[in-house]
C-alpha cells in the first residue's frame, strides 16, 4: 500500500464516507486494474469494466461527477483522457485531485456544503468539529 495513488483514495474514501453519513453524497469506487490474469481481466471486460474510468464516481444534488485521483506527478492516460471527454460530452464533470484538498475543491464546485475543518495526517483524513 506504498503507492502514492492508493494512499490518496483511501483518505479520500474516508472523507466522502463523512459526506456521505450526512446524506450529502453517495459514491462508489470503480475497479479499473491488479488484475492478476489475462483470463482475470477479460473476465472483467466481459462483464463491463472499461480502461479510463474516473477512480470514483460521485453523486450529489448537482448531479454526477468523476474524480481521477493522480499523485503529484503522475498524468492522465490516452483512455483517461478519452473518458473525460466523453463525460464532458455529456454534461458531467471529471476533476483530476492531487490531495484531499483537491477533493474538497472539487465538492464547493459541485455545491455540496462543508461539513467541517478537515485535517489530514500521516494519510488519514478526520474530521474536526465545531472548528472555525
Amino acid at each position: 500500500m506504498n503507492r502514492p495513488e492508493e494512499q490518496l483514495q483511501r483518505a479520500v474514501v474516508m472523507l466522502l464516507q463523512i459526506y456521505e453519513s450526512r446524506g450529502l453524497l453517495a459514491f462508489c469506487a470503480v475497479p479499473n486494474g491488479g488484475w492478476r490474469s489475462k483470463a482475470e481481466a477479460g473476465a472483467f471486460v466481459a462483464l463491463g469494466v472499461r480502461r479510463g474510468v474516473p477512480d470514483l464516481l460521485v453523486w450529489a444534488l448537482g448531479g454526477c461527477f468523476g474524480v481521477e485521483l493522480k499523485s503529484a506527478k503522475g498524468g492522465l492516460s490516452v483512455e483517461q483522457v478519452a473518458w473525460r471527454n466523453t463525460l464532458a460530452s455529456l454534461g458531467h464533470r471529471v476533476y483530476v485531485c492531487r490531495s484531499v484538498e483537491d477533493v474538497e475543491a472539487a465538492l464547493r464546485l459541485e455545491a455540496v456544503p462543508a461539513v467541517g475543518k478537515l485535517s489530514a495526517e500521516q494519510g488519514s483524513v478526520r474530521l474536526m468539529e465545531g472548528v472555525g
